[in-house]
């Protein structure tokens, strides 16, 4: 190769390197500018999702307190009721009209809770034959005028 062809394939060789340079050169700046942009905007953008995340518990709070609102202002519309008045007067204070009587049981049985949990160590049989006395009380229910055996 003369020399002039040689400079000519050097030339070409540092320019299309100038160029590859110049490529990755953007590209790495492209690269840095938007790591920067991610890392400046990071914390704002966290910020409003935690915003968003509030306004939307916020908004559950609202319609709980709506909800409740509406209920007591049912409640005290029933108590415009004259009727309703009278019933709970009854039922809570115990009022009654002249001429009623009133009957007011106070504790009269005492009744022990069983106790549901308790676990028998043995199996227990019963001394009656459960087919046997179907059947007697099938017949007896069937003629009651028959005595039973």
């Amino acid at each position: 190769m003369s020399g002039r062809a040689r400079n000519g394939v050097r030339q070409s060789l540092e320019d299309f390197i100038d160029r590859e340079f110049r490529r990755s050169g953007s590209i790495i700046v492209g690269i840095v500018i938007a790591l920067v942009a991610v890392v400046n905007l990071w914390q704002p953008v966290q910020i409003w999702f935690e915003q968003q995340a509030r306004i939307s518990e916020l908004d559950r709070e609202v319609a709980a307190a709506r909800a409740t609102l509406a209920e007591a202002q049912a409640d005290m519309l029933r108590w415009t009721d004259r009727a309703y008045v009278e019933a709970q007067a009854r039922e809570r204070l115990m009022f009654v009209y002249p001429g009623d009587i009133s009957y007011l049981v106070v504790n009269d049985v005492d009744a022990k809770p069983a106790k549901s949990d308790e676990v028998l160590g043995t199996v227990q049989t019963t001394e009656i034959d459960w087919v046997d006395a179907f059947v007697q009380s099938y017949a007896f229910a069937a003629k009651p005028d028959q005595k039973s055996r």
